[in-house]
């Protein structure tokens, strides 16, 4: 395929259109996402979690502050701050937001 194929640029403009520069580190928040979805699954906080991650999770996740746990890090704090939430169906947002 060239550049200069119509379907070529066609792929372009939904790269451009679709990805976004991350500000920050992402892990945490993919633990709470997942955490907070498993919540709204069961339909209650459950009694016990266990996360596996990969290795590359593991080292970015230790060392970032997770919002709003009062300067927590790791990957017990991303999943506690999430389950914390109500019942409500998990966005990123409900999942950063958490009071």
């Amino acid at each position: 395929m060239k550049r200069t194929d119509a379907l070529y640029q066609s792929f372009v403009e939904i790269l451009r259109e679709e990805l976004v520069p991350a500000m920050g580190c992402t892990e945490p928040i993919a633990i709470a996402y997942a955490a907070a979805q498993a919540r709204a699954v069961l339909g209650k906080r459950p009694e016990r979690v266990r996360i596996e991650v990969s290795g590359n999770i593991i080292k970015n996740v230790k060392s970032v502050i997770v919002p709003n746990t009062g300067s927590l890090r790791g990957i017990a704090a991303a999943a506690a701050i999430a389950l914390k939430k109500t019942n409500s169906a998990p966005t990123a947002a409900t999942v950063w937001t958490v009071a």
